[in-house]
């Protein structure tokens, strides 16, 4: 019995190990004027670097600030009170950004495409990066 027991604690530990990821690629397709766009973005790292994600909006793409995972994380660059939420949002220098940005979480956090305005935005995990 016991043996049974530590056998699917073991498969159990495997199989949430395997569907856990570090990162993930969405393919978001959004609208604009009538024509459909498409791009994708990341979001997380793998197992040896993890990374924020920003959209330039003077470059109009998104960036990317990455570390190595057993490294120090990237030190905000400056912080911003946001006046509508009382929150304090960090910013961040991201390689070929002009200005600091603000991390986007997560394809759940992004509520609007940065592209195109469309807030009716569809987004489908693509790829899983480990």
């Amino acid at each position: 019995m016991a043996y049974r027991v530590l056998v699917l604690v073991a498969v159990s530990v495997l199989t949430m190990t395997t569907l856990a990821s570090a990162g993930n690629i969405y393919k978001v397709t959004s609208q604009h004027g009538g024509k459909t766009i498409t791009y994708e973005v990341r979001f997380g790292g793998g197992r040896l670097m993890d990374q924020y994600t920003a959209f330039d909006p003077d470059t109009k793409k998104f960036v990317y600030l990455q570390w190595k995972r057993d490294g120090e994380k990237p030190a905000p660059a400056m912080k911003v009170w946001d006046h509508r939420t009382g929150e304090t949002i960090l910013l961040y220098r991201f390689p070929n950004a002009k200005n600091p940005l603000p991390v986007i979480p997560s394809i759940d956090a992004m509520k609007v495409c940065p592209l195109t305005n469309d807030k009716n935005f569809k987004a489908k995990l693509h790829i899983i990066v480990d």
